[in-house]
């Protein structure tokens, strides 16, 4: 009997008594799958789960929701970036040149930091972070 799919990768997690298997395999069709197993060292159970391809996104977010809730309170962000862009609607997103040329001319204008935090939909610090990092120096008011 011919195996009905080719494994891509495997990753194997040892987990004290018993060791894991993050596999991710291809069906003929071309569809994907990952399949996690669960090996115990004192038994000859086995355990398996199969994800397809398209409920891994979902997966990660639970994953993801669950290291969240997990990890230290003082390490977990107080906003997510989504949050912070309903206040700030360029926050985190990359400079670009023309908005740095833009930045020094409203500073040569005269504008304090909070108006160029609006003008920019930045934050305050991020203003005040490529200010710095440009040399410039924007009105404290």
């Amino acid at each position: 009997m011919t195996a009905q799919y080719v494994e891509v990768m495997s990753v194997r997690v040892d987990a004290g008594s018993r060791t894991l298997y993050v596999d991710l395999k291809q069906n003929a069709d071309g569809s994907r799958f990952v399949s996690i197993s669960e090996v115990r060292r004192d038994a000859d159970a086995r355990s398996r789960i199969l994800i397809d391809e398209e409920y891994l996104p979902d997966l990660f977010r639970a994953l993801n929701a669950v290291l969240e809730f997990l990890s230290p309170k003082g390490q977990r962000k107080a906003y997510t970036v989504e949050e912070k862009r309903r206040t700030h609607s360029h926050a985190y997103e990359p400079w670009s040149d023309e908005e740095e040329r833009r930045l020094q001319a409203e500073c040569a204008r005269g504008l304090n930091i909070t108006q160029l935090a609006q003008s920019h939909g930045r934050t305050v610090t991020a203003i005040r972070a490529r200010l710095e990092l440009l040399a410039l120096r924007a009105n404290s008011t």
